[in-house]
């Protein structure tokens, strides 16, 4: 069967823009041809497959697939966020369970799953949240703490706005935060329900 170059010429939908990477990596995954040549410009993606009938029907299923996922929209009033998104506002890599938190205890229904969040937040809320997260983070880098008890310490900052000092003062007073026979931070309980609580103890409320 004669071999022959197909090109195939799309636009990216927004959520392939934000997540290029992944994008970029599903989409190799679902194209069969070899080789496959592919250029990205000024938001479009050309596709050139060599093969027969059959090799280029599979690549122009293969990229409907993908441009499918990528153009399937969360429910009404629920944005989705990609941990890239999120790492070019902050500049730095953030617990997402911690920003998932935060935005609960502000009123937001919020989930996580995988590298991506799911909230009904508008994207600047989401943002300065984020901002906040990644400060907090910076700040507590040399506490000597668990895991669990940074992002305690990160999570009730960025909903205070208390220094680093005051939460963990307000954390052994309230009792959310211990620490071991050498000095170290730690939550005793869950982290997240501990949050809960010792932002009402630093509003006066508990």
């Amino acid at each position: 069967m004669a071999r022959r170059k197909r090109a195939f010429i799309v636009k990216l939908p927004p959520q392939a823009m934000e997540d290029f990477d992944k994008f970029m990596e599903r989409l190799s995954k679902a194209i069969a041809g070899d080789p496959v040549l592919m250029k990205f410009k000024d938001g479009y993606l050309r596709i050139e497959v060599y093969g027969g009938e059959v090799l280029a029907r599979r690549a122009k299923e293969g990229i409907k697939k993908v441009l499918q996922e990528f153009k399937a929209e969360p429910k009404r009033g629920t944005l989705r966020v990609t941990r890239q998104s999120i790492y070019r506002e902050a500049g730095v890599a953030i617990p997402l369970d911690v920003l998932e938190i935060v935005l609960r205890l502000q009123g937001y229904d919020t989930r996580t799953e995988g590298d991506e969040v799911y909230t009904s937040a508008p994207s600047g809320t989401i943002f300065d949240a984020a901002r906040l997260i990644a400060e907090y983070l910076r700040e507590a880098g040399n506490l000597y703490a668990t895991r669990t008890a940074k992002r305690l310490v990160i999570a009730a900052g960025a909903l205070t706005g208390a220094s680093i000092l005051e939460i963990i003062d307000a954390g052994l007073e309230s009792g959310v935060l211990e620490e071991d026979d050498e000095g170290k931070l730690l939550v005793p309980g869950d982290w997240r329900e501990a949050v809960k609580k010792l932002v009402k103890h630093l509003a006066g409320e508990g």
